[in-house]
């Protein structure tokens, strides 16, 4: 109830007390709302705990990376969310730092007023090269903490020692960049740059949009391209030439975020939320997996994903994103009681079930690595084969039969690309129900390549083609109608300009006129009898004074005559 009585209280205008909010699993006393929320102060991240934390799970990371491949990483990517590290206080920004070997300064009431290098006999290990992708949002957000991560690696990469991957990187950087045109003290400074995120004032990466007109491309480096461009804008230890693009001296630019991306082992992100997760938006598939497409197309291979799960404040731990996006499937996506409570939300829920599969498509073109068959396959049985006997083909027919097939397009579409292996039979009956579902319901079909492809393969199995409409259909019945309406127009117009005899026929009754005069009168009437109230009223006003005078020289002179008697008497 205080919820309630606190909206109450809001409505009146009433001092709502504060509380701190946050996922209330992995933080408790968030719980009960009705409360104004607040987060914290951005001077102090990280904080010490996070920084502990990172510290914790970059270790595991470089110790799992060298077990799997007997070499430590020579660069990681992060990508960092504001939401994000609001909720866990900069423990993926601990990360960045604790790769390069530094660690912040803090002041004693714990805002952190610096950074320190770790000496490499204290560090024991190699420094990790680092670059970080900022989302918009968190470019507005966290400035100071961006400041921060800047000027570290700045003092990283000017650093010559051995085993510092961030010093020898830059030199490879500056020495490209100098063979491009760029001037050297310039080449000198971009290559100590690792911090990119959109222009000011611009957000997304254009990725999640790109990925899901698949029909407009053929291979991943267009998106590729699209990413590199939006998310390429420098953000280096001079806050003055924030939010720029490097050029050479002839004011051509040159690819300084994909020269620095170039060589990643391992990108990394965080998170912390129970309730979202990566196929919960696009956000995840179009920032943390655009870093395994950009670093692909660069390199040729993809690098390690890895997700810091931190959903458990207690046992955070650096996890496989592909098992990560597994447990995802396994307990929500393929779980029936999940579906089940979607499944309540009607209309909205089916919008819910169809936007997680472009999610999940999504992920498939950004990083194929992360998708396996059988998920496909499981995809397949359970929402039109309908396995867990939910009812879900039926249920879907009848609440919005739009999404039922967006999410079947989906599978075609992953069939067509070859990113899935789709045997025989599943393919049949996907293709059956698919045709079933959007002749059965006028829907508009705006992916050709799908249309074809489908037609082709109904053509192979025996099946009635598709008969949905296009845009260029609905676009010529729309022109066709409008024809057919302006020509009735037109005929209605030049019958009611001819025939005589209609001229001959007179309407009787009354006639409705506009009575300017009337409505003079009654307006003179409204002010005339406002005018004797007012009156009346002053009328009533002065007889009463009169009346109370009246009285009071009666009461008066009576008193006169008493005291005059009196005197006579005496």
């Amino acid at each position: 109830m205080h919820e309630l009585d606190a909206m109450v209280d809001f409505l009146s205008a009433k001092y709502i007390p504060v509380k701190s909010g946050g996922d209330p699993i992995r933080h408790p006393e968030s719980l009960s709302t009705g409360y104004n929320l607040f987060g914290f102060n951005p001077s102090r991240v990280p904080t010490k705990a996070a920084y502990e934390q990172g510290k914790e799970l970059t270790e595991e990371m470089i110790a799992n990376y060298y077990q799997k491949h007997q070499s430590y990483p020579d660069k990681m990517a992060f990508s960092l969310w504001s939401i994000e590290t609001m909720r866990h206080y900069g423990v993926l920004e601990s990360q960045v730092l604790y790769a390069m070997g530094v660690k912040p300064k803090w002041s004693k009431s714990g805002r952190v007023i610096g950074t320190e290098i770790i000496p490499y006999s204290e560090l024991k290990r190699p420094r990790v090269d680092v670059v970080i992708s900022a989302t918009g949002l968190y470019r507005d957000a966290f400035p100071n903490v961006m400041q921060m991560l800047a000027k570290a690696v700045n003092q990283v990469a000017t650093l010559k020692e051995d085993n510092n991957s961030i010093w020898k990187n830059s030199q490879k950087v500056k020495a490209d960049l100098v063979a491009e045109g760029v001037e050297e003290k310039e080449a000198e400074y971009l290559s100590t740059i690792r911090l990119f995120s959109n222009q000011s004032g611009d957000y997304g990466t254009g990725v999640d949009d790109a990925a899901w007109a698949s029909d407009t491309w053929e291979t991943d480096k267009k998106i590729s391209d699209t990413y590199l461009g939006k998310m390429g804008y420098f953000f280096g230890a001079d806050n003055t030439r924030w939010g720029q693009k490097a050029e050479n001296s002839q004011g051509k630019e040159v690819q300084l975020y994909a020269k620095q991306l170039s060589g990643t082992d391992i990108a990394m992100f965080a998170r912390s939320s129970n309730l979202f997760g990566m196929l919960s938006s696009d956000d995840p598939f179009e920032y943390f997996g655009s870093l395994s497409l950009a670093v692909r197309n660069i390199d040729g291979k993809s690098p390690d994903m890895v997700v810091a799960n931190l959903r458990d404040a207690k046992n955070s731990k650096a996890e496989d994103a592909g098992l990560f996006l597994a447990k995802e499937l396994r307990t929500r996506m393929f779980h029936p009681r999940w579906i089940k409570e979607l499944q309540k939300e009607g209309y909205s829920g089916a919008v819910s079930l169809a936007s997680k599969m472009d999610n999940f498509f999504g992920w498939q073109v950004v990083d194929p690595n992360l998708i396996r068959n059988d998920q496909w396959d499981e995809y397949m049985d359970i929402y039109v084969n309908d396995t867990l006997a939910l009812e879900l083909d039926e249920w879907f027919k009848k609440i919005n039969p739009a999404a039922f097939a967006r999410m079947m397009e989906r599978m075609l579409e992953a069939e067509r690309k070859d990113y899935w292996q789709a045997d025989p039979e599943r393919l049949k009956q996907l293709v059956e129900q698919y045709i079933d579902v959007v002749n059965n319901n006028d829907l508009v079909i705006l992916n050709d390549a799908v249309k074809s492809h489908v037609n082709e393969l109904a053509q192979g199995f025996g099946l009635a083609p598709l008969v949905a409409k296009t845009m260029e259909a609905m676009a010529a019945n729309a022109k066709a109608q409008t024809d057919m309406n302006n020509q009735q127009l037109a005929e209605q117009q030049s019958q009611s300009a001819t025939p005589a005899e209609n001229a001959e026929q007179k309407v009787e009754g009354q006639k409705l006129e506009k009575q300017t005069i009337q409505e003079m009168e009654l307006d003179n009437a409204i002010y005339y009898s406002l005018a004797g109230i007012l009156l009346l009223i002053i009328c009533g006003a002065f007889w009463q004074t009169q009346g109370k005078k009246s009285k009071t020289q009666q009461i008066y002179l009576l008193e006169l005559n008493q005291s005059k008697s009196q005197d006579l008497a005496a």
